[in-house]
Order: C-alpha cells, then sequence, then structure tokens
C-alpha cells in the first residue's frame, strides 16, 4: 500500500523467493535484514499485517540464512515492539527526516512513535511533525533514554545522545511534555 488504509490488510511474503525450501537460494534470494525490518515498520504504519513464510527442509528445521533473518527480526522487535505491537497508524504513515532518511510513524496511547529506517548521519535529527505543542518528550524506545528536543515551525528537533548504537531503524517515542 502507498498509503494508510481505513480496513486493516495483509503482506504474505516468503523470506526468499519460495514458500518451501530451495537448496539453491542465496543471500541474493533472501530479504535482507534492514529491508525486513524496514518492510515491517512500512506495513504496520499504514494499517496492516505482515506475515512471514520460512521454507522449511525435509526435516523441519528453518535454513540457517532465514533463521537468520527471523531472528534479526525479532532482535530488532526485542527493542523496538513497542513502536510495532498495538499500535495504530498516525494521521500519516510516511515521512523523512532533514537529511532525507525515510521514517515511517505509529500512535498508541498518547505517545507518537517515529521510526528512522536508516542510521542518522549527524547527532542532530529533524522530523517534519506538524505544529504539537512547544515541547515533547521523546526517548529512544527500547532503552529509555531522553533526547532533547524541541519545536520550530513543526519541526521536531532531536539532539541525539552518544552511543545510539548502529541499527537497521531506530524508534523515538514522542509524548507531550
Amino acid at each position: 500500500m502507498d498509503e494508510i488504509t481505513e480496513d486493516k490488510w495483509e503482506t504474505c511474503r516468503g523470506l526468499g523467493f519460495s514458500f518451501g525450501y530451495n537448496q539453491v537460494e542465496t543471500e541474493d534470494h533472501t530479504i535482507g535484514e534492514a529491508e525486513l525490518i524496514h518492510l515491517l515498520a512500512d506495513i504496520v504504519s499504514k494499517n496492516g499485517n505482515l506475515l512471514l513464510n520460512a521454507g522449511p527442509m525435509a526435516d523441519g528445521t528453518i535454513p540457517e540464512l532465514q533463521a537468520c533473518r527471523l531472528k534479526a527480526l525479532g532482535q530488532w522487535l526485542g527493542k523496538n515492539g513497542d513502536a510495532i505491537y498495538g499500535t495504530r497508524p498516525w494521521t500519516r504513515a510516511t515521512g523523512e527526516t532533514a537529511e532525507g532518511t525515510p521514517v515511517r510513524f505509529t500512535t498508541k496511547d498518547d505517545a507518537l512513535y517515529a521510526i528512522v529506517l536508516g542510521q542518522p548521519s549527524r547527532p542532530e535529527l529533524r522530523l517534519e511533525i506538524g505544529a504539537e505543542g512547544e515541547s515533547a518528550d521523546v526517548s529512544i524506545v527500547g532503552d529509555d533514554r531522553a533526547v532533547e528536543a524541541s519545536y520550530a515551525d513543526g519541526t521536531l528537533a532531536l539532539r541525539l545522545p552518544d552511543g545510539l548504537g548502529e541499527e537497521h531503524a531506530h524508534a523515538f517515542r514522542i509524548g507531550k511534555a
């Protein structure tokens, strides 16, 4: 989907090209870790669900390449799951940082989640989110570190802490201060 839909929907796809075990599938045939995490965030931000298929071998085991992808997604969700589980679409699904990095938005309770699909290249992150107020309580999902934040003209400027870590996507919880 290109935008948020009112009705719930689902994307079903395999981790590789096949829905069964295919011994000739390689890295080139299997969705990458970053692409998988970005796909999940994109789908959830648009009111969808992601159904993944792993093609087991004859003995029932999941091929190591596919298992690695599932483990990477699980590790990311272990830290950032609050921005995915139980969320709903926000007023818009997509955006980008001032530097052009894609962002996906979800919401739950009194919080907005901004999932930055990539590694910020600067210690300051700027998100166009509209005139929500004068200030916000912003934290990094999964480690609850507070992030210095300020609003100006509908843009939320975040001063990222040292040690953000290399990840395929970073989720930020934005609550009203």
